[in-house]
């Protein structure tokens, strides 16, 4: 039950995050996409996953 719990609030963290980025980052014209890729990286790796995406982004 407590794996469940953890890749739930993991996805929620995921896909929240890339919201929030995406709403702040259109006045810099910078989106995140949402994938399956993307959201499991920022949820499971949340911080360093984050970085390792607008790194990704950039280049």
């Amino acid at each position: 039950m407590k794996t469940i719990k953890y890749i739930i609030n993991s996805i929620f963290i995921g896909v929240f995050t890339i919201f929030i980025f995406n709403f702040i980052g259109q006045f810099v014209n910078l989106k995140l996409p949402f994938s399956i890729f993307s959201i499991c990286l920022i949820g499971f790796f949340r911080l360093p996953g984050f970085i390792v995406l607008l790194i990704f982004l950039v280049i």
